[in-house]
């Protein structure tokens, strides 16, 4: 494959990920396929979502109307880009179900207390 190529895709285009330390893909492996007609393919391998017990919560948080979680990772985590530990501790794939219903209780984890292997199950 073109260097070139691996490059790009490894930097995901331009979105900072999985290079980005805040990045949930942060040194996730690329991987290959070949397709039967010889092309190949790069992708990024798939990610298992841990555990919500890997993430130490170190504070819950009712949700109110109008919230989002980016910017919730912005406050507790002092990084938007963060929000994807919230969803991870509380066993959420959808960042907007997470928040959408005001009145629920969420877990807000410690971002240092993250596990290395966490990121990429």
């Amino acid at each position: 494959m073109d260097s070139a190529l691996a490059a790009l895709i490894t930097s995901a285009a331009g979105t900072g990920a999985p290079t980005s330390p805040s990045s949930r893909y942060y040194g996730a492996p690329t991987q290959q396929l070949t397709l039967p007609d010889g092309r190949v393919v790069m992708y990024l391998a798939r990610r298992i979502i841990p555990q919500a017990a890997t993430y130490p919560a170190t504070q819950s948080y009712v949700i109110v109307q109008g919230d989002r979680l980016d910017n919730l990772a912005n406050r507790f985590l002092g990084d938007p880009q963060l929000y994807w530990m919230i969803c991870d501790a509380n066993s959420a794939t959808d960042p907007d179900a997470l928040t959408g219903q005001a009145g629920r209780t969420i877990l807000i984890p410690v971002a240092s207390g993250v596990s290395p292997g966490a990121r990429n199950g």
